[in-house]
């Protein structure tokens, strides 16, 4: 296996005064070189005779520095999507490309490696671990690819400053309101300096205020920061923040125009 690129960690700079959270084309040109590839996902689930196929030879490629979001109702596939995105799952067939790497080509042993490195998540329900500090949890990614506590939990602060969140680095989660757990759960995600983030109906359990707070951030890192973003939602109103919709439905993807 080549040897991977080091991840910048530069700063992020203020938008200028009046521009739209839509508005990405202030930004310059993206990078063309798709950061993530899928090509014919298929996810099928036997038991006994029957035969669920909850994705659908699904293709889709995303370009580095996109904020997109997949549309559909509750039941339709969007978060199994997302974890074979993410090499969660395993498709029963198909190839993902991420970062130019074929993940499915890696052995079980060494996916959750690639999978560290390569992608953050965060999940509607947000899984801090309860016994650990926000800036403890925030390092844990770190943490786990053997990086040392000191310079890990540096890291760990800088994310945070980054997104605005260090006024409660000792709390614990449950010392925390949605809205703050869901922020922490944005710097995990960044911590690593991942290719992508993939968000699972994020903004699921909070109200719309904390909601639009919470999309509102993630416009900003995939602006300024050109991260790679891909939400998974039901949610309109968070799907018209995207670049670039789709909708998912009946195990396939189809594209939204932009307005």
């Amino acid at each position: 296996m080549s040897e991977e690129k080091q991840w910048s960690s530069g700063p992020v700079h203020q938008c200028p005064a009046g521009s739209s959270a839509h508005d990405h084309s202030t930004t310059g040109p993206l990078d063309h070189s798709p950061v993530l590839q899928a090509t014919d996902i298929w996810r099928v689930f036997e038991t006994g005779a029957e035969r669920l196929e909850i994705l659908r030879g699904v293709d889709l490629e995303v370009q580095r520095g996109e904020f997109l979001a997949i549309l559909g109702p509750s039941g339709t596939g969007k978060s199994t999507l997302l974890h074979v995105l993410g090499a969660l799952d395993r498709p029963t067939s198909g190839r993902v490309l991420l970062d130019s790497l074929d993940v499915f080509s890696y052995p079980e042993s060494r996916l959750h490696e690639l999978r560290n490195r390569k992608v953050g998540f965060v999940f509607q329900f947000h899984h801090l671990l309860s016994e650990f500090t926000v800036l403890e949890n925030v390092a844990m990614p770190l943490l786990v690819a053997g990086m040392a506590r000191t310079e890990a939990l540096v890291r760990a602060h800088k994310a945070l400053e980054e997104i605005g969140f260090v006024s409660r680095l000792t709390h614990r989660p449950a010392e925390l309101s949605g809205g703050e757990q869901a922020r922490a759960a944005v710097a995990r995600a960044l911590v690593n300096e991942p290719a992508v983030i993939l968000a699972d109906e994020p903004t699921g359990n909070l109200d719309a205020t904390t909601a639009a707070a919470l999309v509102d951030l993630m416009v900003r890192l995939s602006s300024e920061r050109n991260m790679t973003i891909l939400v998974v939602t039901h949610n309109q109103a968070v799907a018209d923040r995207a670049m670039r919709r789709l909708h998912l439905a009946e195990g396939r993807l189809s594209e939204e125009s932009n307005h």
